[in-house]
């Protein structure tokens, strides 16, 4: 009489549920929670993802080596493992045990955010539903623990008991486990049905016990633990057909988010090593740096607890006149070290103060406010006016005024002249705004974050820090200085640059033809960036990798971007109007900058237009100058022979 079957028992992984990653890069993700909870006491040979995953890796080796020498099961226990790994990545004798379930716990809740029904099993599950359903796991989780993280995807069975390996110390391999099963729910293994995916252990010793056995197709996913990784966003899924110049540009901005991205995503990463608890974007371009950090905490690739972020609404111009200490030619060298050339009406525009009411001192002095002066400090005329104790003691007061009125503004921020450290960002390129709050709040250390920063005009403020997010020389001078007025429209908003304080608000003024470009070309780019950014950030929640992996990428996409204009891209940037009112006191137009047909043909006015022009491949290509080029290898092989 044929013996009838009594339960069914499945393998967990690569059976009942699959990993949308290796399972190396769950260990990995433990490893970086590692490495930001604990950044400030990690031993230095230790600050690294893939060293703490290395050396987990062969403590776990280690114990399995332990187990076989004694002729046991080869298991072990995470907690062991992880507790072992603390006294070498900490440094410590005797380690935390509830710092290694806090760590357990962060790779649960990776597991539950990784894994997903494997749909090849709910045949399986329909067949034998009326069998009682049990797990059996070689795994060194607790069997709890492999519960939980089965129970978060809602199956659609009931298992009565998970058997997992590391509650025994048993396993499948040798078939102790599969025994210690049988025994504790009173069956044979004639009465036993096992379903898994490994060859050797779920079918081959199950079936020497005498256990009826169904095998399930395995497709590891590839990985190699090592830095640089290979890695891919398909922003395909996202991109919309390109009929329109809209669809276009929203296409683009997939291409670019990554530069946004991952700049929001180092940022973050060095506030929580550095135990920063706030971050503050500065207006305009931090209005669309926030974005990204709102999306990482809508969902979480990081794993620990995030800063809190906000907008901190600046300028400099509306920094700069409240930072001066007193207004005299020493501080205002701090602006002419940049602006060696400008003139009296160009200042005080910069000042945010009203000229007219200081003609009179212009006419004594003879001192024409619309004529450039080149190096202010020499002038005679500009001494002689800095002299007159009337004229600075009345800008003083305006001065003092302006920076009463930013530090009640700051007041409302919640940001006092207190010691405590803050951290803000900005486009770059030197960090001005952050020197100018650095000189109002001097008992605080203020840092800055930047895309990249540009040699410095003036001496730094002692309680001052910066970063850069591209550190590569040649990239900083090559690709980045001669597009920069493209990536500071990339990231522009239609608010307007704030100008000065009142009664605690910051006041804005935007120009019409600046904010009519944005609304009308820009927003389709920054929608791309923000679509792209979802994928990317649904990427990196799966797939571990510290920050500073992605700068060659980075390198390379910014490099792309300054050699091989995009042709939609150029349109928008020749139709630009910025805001440079800071310094010179105008605003920059490009239009006008398209040669006629005539003008491209003349070899002498292009050649000067080009003098002119930072983003030379763009004028080029705007242009349909390529022949310059043909021109430029001619007389390069014309010098070589010349010089033979």
């Amino acid at each position: 009489m044929e013996n009838k079957k009594k339960i069914i028992s499945f393998d967990v992984w690569d059976t009942i549920i699959k990993r949308k990653c290796h399972p190396e890069e769950t260990k990995l993700y433990t490893a970086k929670y590692i490495y930001l909870s604990c950044n400030d006491k990690l031993v230095k040979d230790y600050a690294d993802i893939y060293k703490i995953l290395l050396r987990r890796d062969e403590i776990e080796e280690k114990f399995v080596r332990q187990k076989a020498s004694q002729h046991e099961d080869e298991e072990y226990r995470i907690l062991d493992v992880l507790n072992e790994l603390q006294k070498d990545i900490l440094g410590c004798d005797t380690p935390d045990v509830e710092l290694s379930k806090e760590w357990v716990r962060a790779e649960v809740e990776q597991e539950k955010r990784v894994t997903y029904i494997n749909p090849d099993i709910l045949p399986v599950f329909e067949k034998y539903k009326d069998l009682d359903m049990y797990c059996i796991s070689d795994f060194y989780m607790s069997g709890e623990d492999l519960e939980e993280i089965i129970n978060n995807l809602n199956l659609p069975v009931k298992f009565k008991k998970v058997f997992c390996s590391s509650d025994y110390l048993l396993n499948k391999k040798s078939g102790n486990l599969y025994k210690q099963a049988e025994k504790e729910l009173n069956i044979t293994p004639a009465e036993h049905i096992h379903v898994g995916d490994n060859d050797y252990s779920d079918i081959q010793i199950a079936n020497s016990i005498g256990i009826e056995t169904i095998k399930i197709n395995k497709t590891p996913p590839y990985f190699e633990p090592k830095r640089e990784r290979n890695f891919k966003f398909d922003f395909s899924q996202i991109k919309k057909d390109d009929t329109t110049i809209e669809n276009r540009l929203y296409n683009l901005g997939t291409e670019l988010s990554p530069l946004l991205y991952f700049f929001v995503y180092n940022i973050v990463e060095h506030a929580i090593r550095n135990k920063i608890n706030h971050v503050y974007y500065f207006t305009r371009e931090g209005e669309k740096f926030i974005k990204i950090h709102e999306k990482f905490e809508a969902r979480n690739p990081f794993g620990v607890t995030l800063p809190t972020c906000s907008l901190l609404e600046v300028s400099r111009m509306a920094t700069f006149s409240a930072s001066l200490n007193n207004f005299s030619i020493g501080e205002l060298l701090r602006l002419w070290s940049q602006y060696r050339v400008q003139s009296m009406k160009a200042l005080f525009k910069t000042l945010a103060i009203d000229i007219t009411q200081y003609q009179k001192y212009m006419d004594k002095y003879e001192i024409n406010i619309e004529e450039d002066i080149y190096e202010p400090w020499f002038n005679i005329k500009v001494q002689k006016l800095f002299r007159d104790e009337e004229f600075v003691n009345s800008v003083n007061e305006k001065l003092k005024e302006k920076r009463q009125q930013l530090i009640e503004y700051f007041e409302n921020q919640n940001i006092v002249n207190d010691d405590k450290k803050i951290l803000c960002v900005d486009i770059g390129w030197r960090g001005t705004i952050q020197d100018n709050l650095a000189y109002i709040f001097n008992k605080k250390t203020i840092e800055g974050y930047y895309i990249t920063l540009f040699d410095y005009y003036n001496a730094q403020p002692k309680n001052t820090k910066k970063y850069k997010f591209i550190k590569n020389k040649d990239v900083i001078l090559q690709d980045v200085a001669p597009a920069l007025t493209v990536f500071e429209m990339i990231f522009s908003s239609n608010t307007g640059s704030v100008i000065e304080y009142k009664d605690g608000i910051a006041i804005r003024k935007a120009k019409k033809e600046e904010t009519e470009i944005v609304q009308k070309y820009i927003t389709y780019i920054q929608e791309g960036i923000f679509a792209g950014a979802d994928i990317i950030n649904e990427y990196m929640e799966i797939h571990p990798f510290e920050a500073s992996e992605f700068d060659r990428y980075i390198e390379n996409l910014v490099t792309n971007v300054r050699k091989n204009p995009n042709k939609d891209l150029m349109e928008v940037y020749y139709k630009l109007v910025m805001n440079d009112t800071f310094g010179t006191g105008k605003y920059v137009d490009k239009n006008g900058n398209k040669l006629s047909l005539l003008g491209r043909l003349n070899i002498f006015k292009c050649r000067k237009q080009l003098q002119n022009e930072t983003w030379k491949e763009a004028y080029i290509k705007y242009n349909h100058i390529e022949y310059i080029y043909v021109l430029m290898k001619v007389k390069s092989f014309i010098r070589k022979i010349i010089r033979r």
